[in-house]
C-alpha cells in the first residue's frame, strides 16, 4: 500500500502567527506531497493565500487546530463549550475550502489543560459537544481526528484504547483516531498492536522518532509499524511533525530545549525519502 507523505509546516516557522504559506516551497523542494497547516492562530490565517500557493506548487493541504481555555469543549461552562464548537465549525469550513480530508490536532480539549476534579465529567461533556461537531463535519465530507497525546500534555486519553473509548461516547463515524509515534512511544506497550487496535478508525498519522527528531533517527521499529498500517487498511496521509528549533516560539512551546537538527532542510528531505521507503 502506498500512502501520501506530508510535513507539518511549522517545522520551518518561528511563531504560530507566521505566514504558513511562506514555507510551502520548502516542503515542495524537500519532496513532500502535502503540508499540514494549523488553524489554531485564529480566523485570519490566510486560507485563500495558502490555497493559491499550494495549488501553484502542486501540494495538498491538511488541516489541524486546537482549543484555547476560552474555547474548551470539555469545560463546565456552557458558553465556553459553545465557543469551542463554533471555533471547530469555522475550522471545518476552512478545511473544506482547502480540500483537506481531515481536521486534526487537539480537537477535544485544551492542550496542556489539566483538572483537579473528576476527569470523566470533562470527557463526557467533550464527547457530547464533539458529536455536534461531527454532525457538521459529515455535511462537509471532513473527518475530525483526535490526536492521542502523552500523559504530560493531556488527561483526556493517552492511548489508542482510551481514544476509542472516547469515540464510542461520541458515537459518530466522522470522528477518527490520529496516531502520533512520538506520543505512542511513551504510552503504548507496542506501537504495531496499537495501530491494529485502531484499525479502520485511523484517520491520520503523524511520525517522528522517539525523541521527536526526524524519523530516520531514533529506535522506533518502522517496519512493524508500517505493516500494521497495511493490515489496518490505512491509505491516508503520513505526516512528519516536529518543531526542531529550540530558540524560537514554536520550539519552546513544544519543549524542544535543544535543537533537534543543525541542518533542517537536509533532514526534511531525508525524512521524506525515509518515510516513502520505510513507512508510507
Amino acid at each position: 500500500m502506498t500512502r501520501p507523505v506530508g510535513i507539518e509546516i511549522f517545522y520551518w516557522l518561528d511563531k504560530w502567527s507566521d505566514d504558513q504559506s511562506a514555507a510551502f516551497a520548502k516542503a515542495a523542494e524537500a519532496g513532500y506531497d502535502g503540508v499540514e497547516i494549523s488553524l489554531v492562530a485564529g480566523l485570519d490565517v490566510g486560507v485563500e493565500r495558502m490555497a493559491r500557493t499550494a495549488r501553484l506548487l502542486g501540494l495538498d493541504v491538511l488541516c489541524s487546530t486546537g482549543l484555547s481555555p476560552t474555547m474548551d469543549i470539555s469545560s463546565p461552562d456552557a458558553s465556553v463549550r459553545r465557543a469551542g464548537v463554533d471555533h471547530l465549525r469555522r475550522c471545518l469550513d476552512d478545511s473544506a475550502r482547502l480540500g483537506s480530508p481531515i481536521l486534526g490536532g487537539v480537537t477535544y480539549a485544551t492542550w496542556m489543560g489539566f483538572v483537579e476534579d473528576d476527569p470523566d465529567s470533562y470527557r463526557g461533556r467533550s464527547a457530547s459537544a464533539m458529536h455536534e461537531v461531527a454532525e457538521y463535519a459529515s455535511t462537509l465530507g471532513v473527518d475530525v481526528c483526535l490526536e492521542v497525546l502523552n500523559r504530560f500534555e493531556t488527561f483526556m486519553f493517552n492511548t489508542v484504547a482510551g481514544c476509542l473509548d472516547y469515540i464510542e461516547m461520541v458515537d459518530h463515524p466522522s470522528v477518527k483516531v490520529e496516531l502520533d509515534t512520538f506520543h505512542m512511544n511513551m504510552e503504548e506497550d507496542d506501537l504495531a498492536d496499537a495501530v491494529r487496535l485502531a484499525g479502520s478508525r485511523i484517520g491520520h498519522v503523524q511520525v517522528a522518532a522517539n525523541n521527536r527528531r526526524a524519523p530516520q533517527y531514533g529506535h522506533i521499529d518502522w517496519a512493524s509499524f508500517s505493516r500494521a498500517l497495511d493490515e489496518a487498511g490505512y491509505g491516508g496521509w503520513v505526516v512528519f511533525e516536529t518543531f526542531p528549533n529550540s530558540k524560537v516560539e514554536t520550539g519552546r512551546a513544544t519543549y524542544a530545549w535543544r535543537d533537534l537538527t543543525d541542518r533542517p532542510d537536509q533532514d526534511a528531505a531525508e525524512a521524506a525519502r525515509f518515510i516513502r521507503e520505510n513507512i508510507a
